[in-house]
């Protein structure tokens, strides 16, 4: 409650003026406080409820996006058995992974060679050598980087001078140590011929000619060479994405293996259970926030709401119409094993047989991934019905708009009726202050009038 205390205790009249202008406020302001706090509670129970079938129908749609793409239903899975029959990872020469694109199939895979990165060391050299000013020319991947030495500069020098000009390119130098002194080490950190590391002197005097004519090559520049049934392939790394379309394949070392890619109908089921487990969680929601307790006779939030409950109704119709579909083309119950959920609780939810799902994927793929992907499947479908309520123009949404709207609404009906509860205070405080200020002369003429009848009691006795 709001204080309305102003400091005048009534000194005319004796009362209270501060809390009798309260009670009054309050009094006035109770049924308006109740009008406003009910609109506010109804209107935050029903956007609770309804965030929670948004939430719903949200997920829902994202499970339909995901099952409309054309892969969503082509999962594989890959096998790399090295030549010995093992099918032991550690042992293979290569691991691989597919996209839905890879084509089912075996392929023969054989590596000739790994791909390496250029690196060279020098001689040893003593420790306190020093070198004359001079440029250093390092050449790889087709670019071209001089590398300015100060005049007296170290082996250290000369290390920290080519990796600031050349790291970016990828070139890493290194100082070692070895029983014949330092050395230096250049050394590519991309692999393949095309990044062969070449080192000159274009200025310079004979100390750095001597440090650049000793570096010897102990790892090539080389690309990796394999064999894809029988086709030879090229890469200057160690993975080769473009050989088989959606196949990736990784390197390890040499040696022959073969790659099974086969179609992975759990995988795909669990792209079809996932939908079915969103559509089955938006009807539950709508069911959950429409439901009428009878023992306790409480109503849910959205109890008898005609927009929620025809959601439900489209999208059971909807439903209805697709699994009436996949029935003509041969993909009914019990072939694909997605229906509606039978007796005693059929409540318009979906269940998948597995058993029946992963049959139907393995003898007729393409007609199951045509029928559920694709702009005409049944995702495509029922997303179009799911739209309609989520999303920036969507039925929920705007009715949640509405719902955030009235709740500010009433925000700012309270201010007003704060400032119209004040103007009544100052209304009541201003009357209790006249009735006290009449009082007080009332109180007043009553003692002057009472004195006047004393004094004429008196004279009158005295004459």
């Amino acid at each position: 409650m709001a204080d309305y205390s102003f400091g005048y205790g009534g000194i005319g009249s004796g009362l209270d003026i501060s809390t009798m202008v309260s009670q009054l406020v309050a009094a006035d302001r109770a049924p308006q406080d109740a009008r406003l706090n009910k609109l506010e509670a109804t209107a935050k129970f029903k956007l609770s409820a309804l965030g929670s079938i948004s939430s719903a129908f949200s997920t829902l749609k994202d499970r339909l996006d995901t099952l409309q793409k054309p892969d969503a239903l082509a999962a594989r899975k890959v096998e790399a058995i090295a030549s010995g029959g093992s099918r032991d990872s550690a042992t293979s020469p290569v691991t691989a992974s597919a996209g839905g694109s890879t084509p089912a199939g075996r392929y023969e895979i054989e590596v000739h060679a790994l791909a390496t990165a250029h690196k060279l060391v020098g001689a040893g050299t003593p420790a306190d050598t020093v070198f004359g000013a001079g440029t250093l020319r390092l050449e790889t991947g087709g670019e071209s980087i001089d590398i300015a030495i100060a005049e007296g500069a170290s082996l250290a020098d000369l290390r920290s001078a080519i990796n600031e000009a050349a790291a970016r390119h990828g070139i890493q130098a290194t100082v070692l140590t070895s029983d014949d002194g330092l050395h230096l080490s250049i050394a590519g950190t991309r692999a393949g011929a095309d990044h062969a590391i070449s080192l000159t002197v274009t200025d310079g005097g004979a100390g750095l000619h001597a440090l650049v004519d000793g570096l010897e090559e102990r790892s090539a520049a080389a690309d990796a060479r394999v064999s894809i049934d029988g086709l030879h392939v090229t890469s200057s790394g160690n993975t080769i994405t473009d050989a088989v379309p959606g196949l990736t394949l990784q390197l390890r070392q040499t040696g022959e293996a073969t790659v099974e890619v086969s179609a992975d109908p759990a995988a795909s089921r669990a792209a079809v259970q996932g939908f079915v487990d969103a559509y089955n969680g938006a009807l539950k929601a709508i069911s959950s926030a429409t439901s009428y307790d009878v023992e306790t006779q409480a109503p849910s939030a959205l109890t008898g709401d005609a927009q929620v409950r025809g959601a439900a109704a489209h999208l059971r119709s909807a439903m209805g119409e697709i699994l009436a579909d996949l029935a003509e083309q041969g993909l009914d119950a019990r072939t694909l094993g997605l229906q509606t959920r039978g007796f005693p609780a059929a409540d318009g939810t979906l269940v998948l047989d597995a058993t029946a799902f992963d049959a139907a994927m393995r003898e007729n793929a393409a007609a199951v991934t045509a029928a559920f992907t694709g702009p005409d499947g049944a995702a495509a479908r029922l997303g179009a019905v799911v739209a309609g309520y989520v999303g920036s123009d969507g039925a929920f949404t705007t009715r949640n708009e509405g719902l955030n709207a009235q709740i500010k609404d009433v925000a700012q009906r309270r201010e007003a009726l704060d400032t119209r509860m004040e103007n009544v205070a100052r209304r009541y405080q201003s009357q209790f202050v006249a009735l006290d200020t009449l009082m007080a002369q009332m109180t007043t003429t009553s003692s002057y009038l009472a004195q006047q009848i004393n004094m004429l009691s008196m004279q009158a006795q005295a004459g």
